[in-house]
């Protein structure tokens, strides 16, 4: 019999089901692609918001990469898969912007898989990138 879950309590088991997996191949010295949010973690769980300008490019506020490698610097200092699962659930949201407004994070801003210069997890706005391409969410 399938068990009936609230979506909360669904993206919940969702990211915690990733912090699984990233630590299980952190465990075995094997990487995970960072495409795996993708793949455990339904878009409609995570969607922040929509840009004033259009909402035709799906963009991760964070990118995955920098939440994965993160993931793995947090394992290898000795963190949980709890506290894993408390950075992934506070950094993996995504925003619908304009092509153009992604094409100028990711190429004029040189933004595409890193954070703007001085941000860290757990200190800085997980929003920044787009602050910095003036993406206004509506």
């Amino acid at each position: 019999m399938v068990k009936e879950f609230t979506k909360v309590e669904m993206k919940q088991r969702a990211i915690k089901r990733v912090a699984e997996v990233i630590y299980g191949q952190w465990e075995e010295g094997r990487g995970v692609h960072s495409r795996i949010f993708e793949v455990l973690v339904p878009d409609d769980f995570v969607l922040e918001g929509i840009s004033k300008k259009g909402n035709d490019y799906r963009e991760h506020i964070v990118p995955c990469v920098l939440i994965r490698n993160h993931a793995n610097k947090m394992f290898d200092q000795g963190s949980t898969i709890e506290d894993v699962e408390t950075m992934i659930n506070d950094h993996l949201r995504i925003v619908k912007i304009s092509t153009d407004e992604a094409k100028y994070i990711d190429n004029t801003l040189g933004l595409k898989e890193r954070m703007p210069e001085g941000w860290e997890f757990g200190h800085g706005d997980p929003l920044a990138r787009l602050h910095a391409g003036n993406v206004e969410i509506a």
